[in-house]
C-alpha cells in the first residue's frame, strides 16, 4: 500500500474541493441563478448550519468580515436572510435563512441533485461503489476535521475577544 504524507492529503483535498465545486456549480442553472457564487455558498452553509455569526459566515465562504457583511446585506434586502441580535450582546449578529431563503435553497438543491444524479448514473457499477464508499468515509473524516477547526477557532476567538 502506498504511504501518503500530510502534504499528499492536503493536495488531494484541494483537488477534491475543486472538482466538487465544479460539479456542483455546473449542476446549477447559472442563467436562472439569482445569487453570486459566494452568496450561494453562504446560503448553502446556512441551509446546513441554520445560524451563523458574521465571523463564521466569512470563514465559511473564505472572505473578510466586511465582504461577508456586504453579501449578507444584499441577501437581507432581497428577503432571503435575516439578521438577529443577541440580547446579552447586541454587537453579535446572527444570520439565518428566512422561509423564502429556505424555499429557494430547497428548489436549487433539488434541481442540482437531479442533475448530479444523472452525472453519477453515467458511472459503471464498480465506479459508483467506489464513489459512494469514498464519500461516506470522506464525509465522516471531514466532519471531524471541521469540528476540530471550529474548536480551535472558538478558543482563539475567545482569547482574542472576537465573536464565536
Amino acid at each position: 500500500m502506498e504511504r501518503w504524507t500530510n502534504d499528499d492529503g492536503v493536495q488531494k483535498l484541494f483537488e477534491v474541493f475543486t472538482a466538487s465545486q465544479r460539479l456542483i456549480l455546473n449542476s446549477i442553472d447559472r442563467q436562472q441563478m439569482r445569487f453570486t457564487k459566494y452568496q450561494l455558498y453562504l446560503m448553502m452553509t446556512l441551509a446546513r448550519r441554520d445560524t451563523l455569526t458574521m465571523s463564521q459566515a466569512a470563514s465559511c465562504i473564505g472572505c473578510s468580515k466586511e465582504q461577508a457583511t456586504r453579501l449578507v446585506a444584499a441577501l437581507v434586502e432581497e428577503g432571503y436572510v435575516e439578521r438577529r441580535y443577541r440580547q446579552e450582546n447586541r454587537k453579535l449578529v446572527l444570520i439565518h435563512l428566512t422561509d423564502k431563503g429556505e424555499q429557494v435553497m430547497g428548489q436549487e438543491r433539488d434541481m442540482a441533485k437531479e442533475k448530479l444524479k444523472a452525472e453519477i448514473d453515467c458511472l459503471d457499477e464498480e465506479d459508483k461503489e467506489i464513489f459512494f464508499q469514498t464519500l461516506r468515509g470522506l464525509a465522516g473524516v471531514l466532519k471531524k476535521l471541521e469540528a476540530h477547526q471550529e474548536e480551535r477557532y472558538a478558543m482563539t476567538s475567545s482569547c482574542c475577544g472576537r465573536d464565536k
